[in-house]
């Protein structure tokens, strides 16, 4: 009789039912890859590829018969010579749960049989009704009790499940990833037909499972590779699934819990926002009625710069409207949760299981740090490297969300209009007025015994943002016993340092009181004409050109405040980067932040960035010019550029003003009415004729060096004498050359 044959009458179990079901399941999976893989039976010799299967389907085998059997070919081969050392110990480890018994064959003794040759025939002769059996068995979907839940709250069909429990096996037998990985490499179209026959599918039906738009893709469970690979790799577990399944959540609410967590209670109020009142209006309206109807596709993006309470107003625009905000998990600071591309799937799973609420609504934070990565919804949004079924998947997670959600970033730049366009409810955060900060600032601050000054200086500080003062103030909380002033002051410095490079902002202390009397401008616009103007508009592009110590500055001050505005001043230095390309990135995000309702932009020394593009050597002095041209023309509210230096300037830039503003210096009258208020106390004070008679003789004398001798005075902590004070301004005058004085 032979011996290779005889096992498959006396070593099968002859009930398969109660054989443990993942057992039963994984042995399918290896004879069913005998049948996917035929030509791999003639390598099944290999050490690797015996030891996976003998392992998989013992299960299936009568274990002392079965032992017996295999102690006795290897005793057998043993004869002859001795088995490789690596096969001696894949039996070693096969039979080491055996306990061998008096059980004998009908084998002849004088026979050399080779232990793996009749593992080998073994295998190559498996009887069908092995097969009929296991597969009249093997009929659950899923066997984990983690996939029968997502499976019914997600609502998925039964071949999904099965994918899904594929995937868990696989991600749990060595042995079956071993076998897995012994497959030929195949494209996507046979790689489809071969799992089919794995998994006992019909091919159209695993094809539709496994669909770009099917739930275990659109929602981000799996990862299939397109390219050449092995059945191992074909398919993947994503992040998310595999944080599922090693959470292995019990009920609905903890696998929501793995995905999204509630979001805490707001510490501030729709009303807090006073400068954003009318789009947060509209925002608390349309996500309260979208959630109470259920439309899908609403979707807020709120963007600005970090710190400037995106995600506040988010939770209190929840609160406001009823309804309960739910965010998207993100790793700890152990590294636990979801990580970066595990968060949009959590994000789609959880809309998937929110979709029957009608009182919920999804923040989604920290938008660009979860998108970082190459292939990524970052990289979409940039239109980089997009395909078109990419960009109609990105399109479809924001048309058809059923939970209206908030997104927030840091910044929209590069973002591909075609996702843009499919927000909702797009939401600027720019810099808030000087009266919101000061509420700001007393809000978090105004509590400690703060002096006003501060918490006015402190709100005059553009730079700083809602999270630099609550900051300060935890910082405070930490340290009862210090004295509050100086800590909020080296705490707020030392943030500023870090974030801006500066301890504090630049600010101009004027050493002499502003009077528009003092003015000398060119031709015949009158500046409370101008004013009248800007106001009634909302809107302008200004250019002061003019020597330096003319009001520039300061008549933007003036021109501020008129309108109940708040003055925005950079200098060139403060964007100007010796990178190519930083340098308009920093123009861009300079208009980007401002908020053009409430302040008036001032940009000092422009001729740096608006120089006569014909005379460009190198072609980041074209692209700079072309930026901020481009920024003018698109900033809808008052813009101000300033110069010392109107030659040069390129010829398209000058015709995008509305107004070109010629500042002169003084005029004989004025330098000598500005001289008896500076040196005589009054500018109504006769001034002496011999005083009258060097002031005339000085024409390019501005109120800038008037300003000059008075801080020298201030230095001195002295009173100059009138006689003293035309000195010194008789030294500023020459030191200003002949350039200036022919101005």
């Amino acid at each position: 009789m032979n011996p290779t044959t005889r096992p498959h009458r006396t070593l099968w179990r002859r009930d398969f039912s109660a054989v443990p079901a993942t057992e039963r399941r994984l042995a399918h999976l290896a004879l069913n890859w005998l049948r996917v893989e035929p030509h791999l039976t003639e390598h099944l010799a290999e050490p690797d590829n015996l030891s996976a299967l003998w392992q998989l389907i013992r299960p299936l085998l009568e274990p002392e018969a079965a032992a017996r059997w295999l102690a006795m070919q290897v005793a057998d081969s043993k004869r002859n010579e001795a088995p490789e050392p690596d096969w001696q110990h894949a039996l070693e480890d096969a039979l080491s749960d055996a306990e061998y018994t008096d059980y004998t064959f009908d084998i002849d003794p004088t026979r050399k049989v080779d232990g793996r040759e009749a593992l080998k025939q073994f295998f190559k002769t498996l009887p069908s009704w092995v097969y009929q059996r296991l597969a009249e068995l093997d009929t659950e979907p899923a066997l984990s009790p983690t996939l029968l839940l997502l499976g019914e709250a997600l609502e998925l069909e039964a071949a999904s499940l099965r994918v899904l429990d594929f995937l868990e096996m696989r991600e749990q037998s060595e042995p079956l990833r071993s076998l897995l990985g012994r497959s030929r490499r195949h494209g996507l179209r046979l790689n489809l037909e071969r799992l089919a026959r794995l998994l006992g599918l019909e091919l159209n039906l695993i094809r539709h499972t496994l669909a770009r738009r099917a739930p275990l893709r659109a929602l981000g469970l799996l990862e299939r590779e397109r390219h050449s690979t092995d059945l191992e790799d074909f398919l993947s577990p994503s992040p998310l699934l595999r944080e599922v399944l090693e959470a292995a959540p019990t009920d609905v609410e903890a696998l929501l819990a793995l995905l999204i967590e509630p979001a805490p209670p707001g510490q501030w109020r729709v009303t807090d926002f006073p400068h954003l009142a009318e789009a947060a209006e509209r925002t608390r309206t349309v996500l309260t009625q979208a959630a109470a109807t259920g439309t899908a596709g609403v979707n807020a993006l709120f963007y600005g710069p970090p710190g400037t309470g995106k995600t506040e107003l988010a939770r209190a625009l929840a609160s406001a409207a009823g309804l309960r905000a739910y965010q998207v998990r993100s790793s700890d600071e152990d590294e636990d949760g979801l990580d970066r591309e595990g968060r949009l799937s959590a994000y789609l799973v959880a809309q998937r299981l929110l979709a029957r609420r009608r009182d919920a609504v999804l923040i989604f934070d920290e938008v660009e740090d979860a998108f970082e990565a190459g292939d990524s919804l970052l990289s979409l949004l940039r239109g980089e490297s997009v395909t078109g079924h990419q960009k109609g998947w990105m399109n479809r997670i924001l048309e058809e969300n059923p939970v209206p959600a908030i997104w927030i970033s840091n910044r929209t730049s590069g973002m591909d209009a075609a996702f843009l366009r499919r927000f909702l409810l797009p939401l600027a955060f720019t810099l808030p007025p000087r009266s919101v900060r000061r509420q700001m600032a007393e809000r978090h601050l105004g509590d400690l015994g703060l002096s006003p000054d501060l918490l006015d200086e402190l709100a005059a500080d553009t730079a700083l943002a809602p999270a630099q003062l609550g900051a300060a103030r935890r910082l405070l909380d930490l340290q009862p016993e210090s004295a509050p002033e100086p800590t909020v002051r080296a705490g707020i410095a030392a943030l500023r340092q870090l974030l801006h490079g500066a301890p504090a902002p630049r600010r101009r202390t004027a050493a002499t009181r502003f009077d528009v009397a003092y003015l000398n401008l060119g031709g015949s616009l009158n500046p409370s004409a101008l004013v009248r103007a800007l106001e009634r508009q909302g809107h302008g592009r200004l250019c002061f050109y003019g020597p330096p110590g003319t009001g520039k500055t300061a008549f933007a001050e003036v021109l501020a405040e008129a309108l109940d505005r708040e003055l925005v001043a950079r200098q060139a230095s403060d964007l100007l980067s010796p990178y190519i390309g930083e340098t308009e990135h920093n123009l861009a995000r300079l208009f980007r932040e401002i908020d053009p309702r409430h302040t008036v932009l001032l940009l000092d020394e422009v001729d740096s960035f608006l120089a006569d593009r014909r005379q460009a050597q190198r072609s980041w002095e074209r692209t700079q010019v072309n930026e901020l041209l481009q920024q003018m023309e698109r900033f809808p509210g008052i813009f101000v550029a300033a110069t010392n230096l109107m030659a040069g300037l390129d010829g398209a830039a000058l015709r995008r003003f509305d107004f070109k503003l010629h500042f002169r210096a003084l005029t004989g009258p004025q330098r000598i009415a500005l001289f008896a208020r500076e040196a005589l106390g009054d500018e109504q004070a006769p001034v002496p004729p011999a005083y009258v008679r060097h002031l005339e003789t000085l024409p390019g004398l501005t109120p800038g060096d008037f300003a000059t001798v008075c801080r020298q005075q201030a230095l001195l902590g002295e009173t100059l004498t009138p006689e003293q004070f035309l000195k010194r301004l008789m030294a500023e005058w020459r030191l200003k050359g002949e350039e200036a004085r022919m101005a």
